[in-house]
């Protein structure tokens, strides 16, 4: 992979079978189901995927397993979280070994670091990185939010390859592209402002709602990439629906796998301490799915 990477990442789910264990051929059924669709990469062990609900020889099996069924097809790329900055170097180190061609970072989490602080912790992560970075700008979880100025002294480092911005800033994407430049592509993070995002000049959607609705973001993307903006918002105004109730929903992960169930793709439930969303919940989803 090259830092030129840009379009729809699809963010995957972690199956689980009846007795617990993570589904590996379900997995790659979801893996086939996306690249069918078009998009342009697939992230691993993010919060989407349970990462933190995973052993350390569950993450190997998955990336290493994906990255086997991919065979080159699309770049794999894992996420690497951890609070202290070698622990997130071995990680990195680790998913190369597995074969990622990418690795996504977040500022050290729940301390609530002040973004300086963040950014010096990162600093060795970014000049050790032998994969290209992604770094996920995730202040609801995380606790830090990096601004564009927070990030510039990154720019220092080639692995810094992307940012996926998630603070819910309406304006964001178009100030970290004014700040980092051409050599940082900005991807959308939050998938409710993802036209928005676009018409600032994202590169491209590091996508949770991928996983469920490929074709549609997929088609979203394009038109936006484009300049076919009617097209765009008239498929926003579709997807919006769908959106809006995934990312409204405290147990959104939970609400992903459901549907994807629902829908004949069976993911299984989610490990604690992950809440299970109620069928209420599913049901007005699948109403706005059912809408497309």
């Amino acid at each position: 992979m090259t830092h030129a990477l840009q379009g729809v990442l699809a963010v995957a789910t972690t199956p689980f079978d009846a007795e617990g264990r993570q589904d590996l051929d379900r997995l790659v059924e979801g893996v086939e189901r996306v690249l069918a669709a078009g998009v342009d990469g697939i992230l691993l062990l993010g919060a989407t995927g349970e990462a933190m609900a995973l052993t350390p020889q569950e993450q190997e099996a998955q990336v290493r397993r994906v990255v086997e069924a991919v065979q080159g097809r699309a770049p794999v790329v894992v996420g690497c979280m951890e609070y202290r900055p070698s622990h997130v170097i071995e990680r990195i180190a680790a998913a190369k070994e597995w074969g990622a061609a990418g690795a996504m970072v977040t500022p050290s989490y729940y301390g609530g670091l002040a973004p300086e602080a963040a950014v010096a912790a990162l600093e060795p992560v970014f000049a050790a990185s032998e994969l290209p970075l992604l770094l996920y700008n995730n202040p609801h979880s995380v606790g830090t939010d990096l601004l564009p100025e927070h990030m510039e002294p990154l720019l220092a480092h080639d692995s810094f390859w992307g940012v996926k911005e998630t603070s819910g800033e309406a304006t964001r994407v178009r100030e970290l592209r004014e700040r980092l430049g051409d050599q940082v592509t900005v991807f959308v993070g939050a998938d409710g402002l993802a036209l928005e995002g676009f018409t600032q000049g994202a590169g491209g959607w590091v996508a949770a709602s991928a996983w469920l609705l490929p074709e549609q973001c997929v088609a979203l993307w394009q038109a936006a990439r484009a300049g076919e903006w009617s097209t765009a918002v008239e498929l926003w105004n579709r997807l919006s629906g769908p959106l809006s109730a995934i990312e409204g929903s405290g147990d959104f992960i939970s609400l992903i796998k459901q549907a994807m169930g629902r829908i004949g793709l069976e993911q299984g439930p989610v490990r604690p301490p992950l809440g299970t969303a109620d069928s209420a919940e599913v049901d007005a989803l699948m109403a706005a799915v059912d809408a497309l």
